[in-house]
C-alpha cells in the first residue's frame, strides 16, 4: 500500500497542512531519513551496500502520494472523502460520501459546500490555476458521477454533486431560490441514508435498487426529486435516472445486460385504491412478470431490478394525501374492478446476444412491456363510466441444448449444432368497465384475452429437422353486475351495523376474473 506523508491544501493558496486524519508530517519523514545509514557492514559476511533512500523536497519517498485539497477543512465530510479515496477503487469511491455530504449540508444549515481531493505522486509544485482546471474537468466529465436535485414545497432547490476519477474525488452542495427551514433541513437529513443506499445498490454486483425513503418522498416538504448517476462497474457502465414530481414518477436503468424503464402517471389520485387493493395488484403484476421471465429465459438479475422498480415506485402511494374536494370524487365502489394503482407504462429489454457463430441471424433476446390506462367519462354527478385496460407484450428468443444435462456450447463445427431455437410472441390484455346511471350500477363487465405463439426450430448436426409453431389464444368476457351488486349490499349492511368495510375481503378472491392474466390456460379455468 502506498504510504502517505504530506497533504497540500489550496484555500486559496497552496500550502502544506495537516490532513483531516492523522498523517506523518514531512518534517518527521525527513528526520527519519537522517537516521537511515547509506550502507551497513556485517563482520563475517560479504559487504552489502544499501541504496540510499532519496526523498523529494516534499519529504516523500519515490512512489509515495500526497493529497491536494480544494479547501482546508477538518470536518467529517473531509474525513469521509479521504477514507473513501484511500480505501476504494475509482468505482467505489462514493462509499459513504453521499450520506456524508447531505449530513454536512444539514449541519451547515444549508450553506454551500465545495470540496475535492487529488492524489499527486511527484514533487512538482502545485499550480493553483492548473488545480482549478483539474477540479472543473473532474466535475464536468467524471468517470463516475452522481447528481441529485430536490425542490422544496417553499420553492428552494437543493443540488448535490459527486464526481470521481482516477486521481481525484469532488463533491459539492448548494441551495438556490431561498433558505431551508428547520423542517426542511430535518427532512433532508432523513434522506441521507437512502441516498447512500441507492448509490451503493447501483455499485453492487449485480446492481440492486434500494430507493428507501427516496421512494416515499414527504410531499408536505418536497415537491420534486431528480437523481442521475453514471457508474463504471466491473461489468460495464451503469446509468440510472429517477424523476419524481406531482404528476409523474419515472425511473430508468441502463447497463451491460439491458435496460429497465418505468413511468407512472400520478396526477389523478382518484385512481388509488386501498393499501390492501394496491398490494394485491402489485402481487398480480409481479406474478405476470415472473411468468414472462420464465417463458422467455430472461436474465434474473435484470428482471429483479424491473420488479423492484415497479414495487418501490408504487409504494409511494402507501400514504395518500387528503384529496381536494371536487364535485365528483370516486369511491371504493367505483374502483371495485380497478387495480387501485396509478396508470403506468413499463418495459424491460435485455441486450441481444448472437451466440451461434454458424447462424448469426439467431439472437438470444428478451423484451417485455406492460401498461395500464384508465378512462373516466362523466355526464353528471351520478351518471358516469370507468374503464381500465391492462396489457402486456413479450418478444423473446433463445437457444436450448438437445441434452438438458449438458451446457450448450455452439461453435463453428457441425457437431456442436444440436439444439432448438425458440421464438416467443405473446400478448395479453384485460379490460374492465363500470357504468352508473343516477348513481345506480347499470354495467359491470370484464374481458380477458391472452395469446401465446412459440416457434421452435430443431437442428441436428447443423441440419434443420423440424420447424413447428404452436399458437394458443383465449378470450373470456364476463358480466360481473350480479357479483358487484351482492358485494355492495353486504358492504352497506356491514357499514350500517358495525361501521366496518368488508368490500375488499369480498372482492379479493374474485379478482382473477378481471385482472391481467398472461397465461391462456388460467383464463380458461
Amino acid at each position: 500500500m502506498t504510504s502517505i506523508t504530506a497533504v497540500q491544501t489550496l484555500a486559496p493558496r497552496v500550502a502544506l497542512a495537516q490532513p483531516p486524519t492523522a498523517l506523518t508530517s514531512a518534517a518527521d519523514t525527513l528526520t527519519a531519513a537522517a537516521n537511515v545509514p547509506s550502507s551497513t557492514v556485517s563482520l563475517g559476511q560479504p559487504t552489502i551496500a544499501s541504496e540510499p533512500q532519496t526523498y523529494t523536497r516534499q519529504g516523500l519517498l519515490p512512489g509515495q502520494m500526497r493529497y491536494v485539497w480544494e479547501n482546508d477543512s477538518q470536518d467529517k465530510l473531509a474525513t469521509s472523502l479521504l477514507t473513501a479515496f484511500k480505501t476504494s477503487s475509482t468505482a467505489g469511491r462514493f462509499n459513504g460520501i453521499g450520506a456524508a455530504l447531505i449530513e454536512q449540508l444539514v449541519r451547515n444549515g444549508g450553506s454551500g459546500i465545495s470540496q475535492s481531493v487529488f492524489a499527486v505522486s511527484d514533487d512538482s509544485p502545485i499550480n493553483p490555476a492548473v488545480l482549478k482546471l483539474q477540479q472543473t474537468r473532474l466535475r464536468e466529465n467524471p468517470d463516475n458521477g452522481v447528481s441529485f436535485s430536490l425542490t422544496t414545497a417553499s420553492g428552494a432547490t437543493i443540488r448535490l454533486s459527486l464526481a470521481s476519477g482516477e486521481k481525484g474525488l469532488a463533491v459539492s452542495a448548494e441551495v438556490d431560490g431561498g433558505e431551508l427551514s428547520d423542517d426542511e433541513l430535518r427532512g433532508l437529513g432523513k434522506l441521507a441514508d437512502s441516498f447512500q443506499s441507492t448509490i451503493d445498490g447501483l455499485n453492487a454486483q449485480p446492481p440492486q435498487l434500494k430507493l428507501g425513503a427516496l421512494a416515499k418522498l414527504d410531499t408536505t416538504l418536497f415537491s420534486s426529486l431528480q437523481m442521475n448517476a453514471k457508474l463504471q462497474t466491473p461489468t460495464g457502465e451503469q446509468r440510472f435516472s429517477l424523476d419524481l414530481n406531482e404528476r409523474t414518477r419515472k425511473l430508468s436503468l441502463e447497463g451491460p445486460t439491458g435496460e429497465v424503464r418505468l413511468s407512472l402517471d400520478t396526477h389523478d389520485g382518484e385512481l388509488l385504491g386501498s393499501a390492501d387493493q394496491r398490494k394485491a395488484a402489485i402481487a398480480n403484476y409481479l406474478t405476470q412478470f415472473d411468468a414472462a421471465q420464465h417463458r422467455g429465459r430472461a436474465d434474473e438479475n435484470l428482471m429483479g431490478l424491473f420488479k423492484d422498480a415497479f414495487s418501490q415506485l408504487n409504494s409511494l402511494d402507501d400514504t395518500r394525501p387528503t384529496a381536494v374536494q371536487k364535485p365528483f370524487s370516486m369511491t371504493d365502489k367505483d374502483r371495485a374492478l380497478l387495480s387501485g394503482l396509478a396508470d403506468f407504462s413499463a418495459s424491460i429489454s435485455e441486450t441481444a446476444q448472437r451466440s451461434n457463430p454458424m447462424r448469426q441471424d439467431e439472437t438470444d433476446s428478451f423484451t417485455f412491456s406492460a401498461s395500464q390506462q384508465t378512462d373516466i367519462q362523466r355526464q353528471g354527478l351520478q351518471d358516469y363510466s370507468v374503464q381500465q385496460r391492462q396489457q402486456s407484450k413479450l418478444d423473446a428468443s433463445f437457444h436450448q441444448g438437445a441434452n438438458p444435462l449438458m451446457a450448450l456450447s455452439l461453435g463453428s463445427d457441425r457437431e456442436s449444432q444440436n439444439y432448438s431455437y425458440h421464438v416467443i410472441d405473446d400478448q395479453a390484455s384485460s379490460t374492465t368497465r363500470l357504468g352508473f346511471d343516477k348513481g345506480k350500477l347499470v354495467e359491470a363487465s370484464a374481458t380477458q384475452q391472452a395469446s401465446q405463439k412459440e416457434r421452435i426450430l430443431t437442428y441436428v448436426n447443423g441440419d434443420l429437422k423440424s420447424d413447428v409453431t404452436t399458437p394458443k389464444a383465449v378470450t373470456q368476457s364476463r358480466n360481473l353486475q350480479s357479483l358487484l351488486k351482492d358485494a355492495f349490499e353486504q358492504e352497506r349492511i356491514a357499514q350500517r351495523d358495525r361501521g366496518d368495510s368488508v368490500l375488499e375481503g369480498l372482492l379479493q378472491g374474485q379478482r382473477s376474473q378481471w385482472w391481467l392474466q398472461t397465461d391462456p390456460a388460467k383464463i380458461a379455468a
